[in-house]
């Protein structure tokens, strides 16, 4: 049974409350385990939280969409939102080996996403970003 579910999000982390819920739900459905669960969790919170504060840097309302789809093999997400171009997926992996006080702020959000999905995509399609994370479930 492949299941598809979409929400219309404002450009605010208090939204988190709504995309936490989808994907208990989601989970709760497909019998997905709780340690895949709490990884899709994390990756969606990053990537959320990512478009909510640095899309739109004019400090306008804006709308953008997450749509969950869940197949007995797949977890995927799309995320669109007609925010500032930015392709996470272009960022080199930060130097772990770096320490901390020298490390440049951000880059460790999206290097965690990588490590969780199985795949993480991104395309810029008529002045909109387009993230698609898949995590495989079986």
């Amino acid at each position: 049974m492949t299941e598809k579910a979409t929400l219309i999000l404002k450009n605010d982390v208090a939204e988190l409350e709504r995309v936490m819920a989808l994907i208990s739900d989601v989970c709760a459905r497909h019998s997905i385990p709780p340690e895949t669960e709490y990884d899709l969790t994390l990756a969606l919170d990053e990537v959320i939280t990512n478009v909510a504060r640095h899309a739109y840097p004019q400090g306008e309302e804006h709308q953008f969409t997450l749509e969950v789809t869940v197949s007995d093999e797949e977890f995927s997400a799309r995320v669109e939102d007609d925010g500032v171009a930015f392709d996470p997926t272009a960022h080199p992996a930060p130097n772990l080996d770096t320490p901390l006080e020298e490390r440049k702020e951000g880059g460790l959000g999206i290097f965690l996403v990588r490590q969780i999905m199985t795949s993480v995509e991104y395309q810029r399609v008529a002045g909109k970003n387009l993230m698609i994370l898949r995590k495989t479930l079986a």
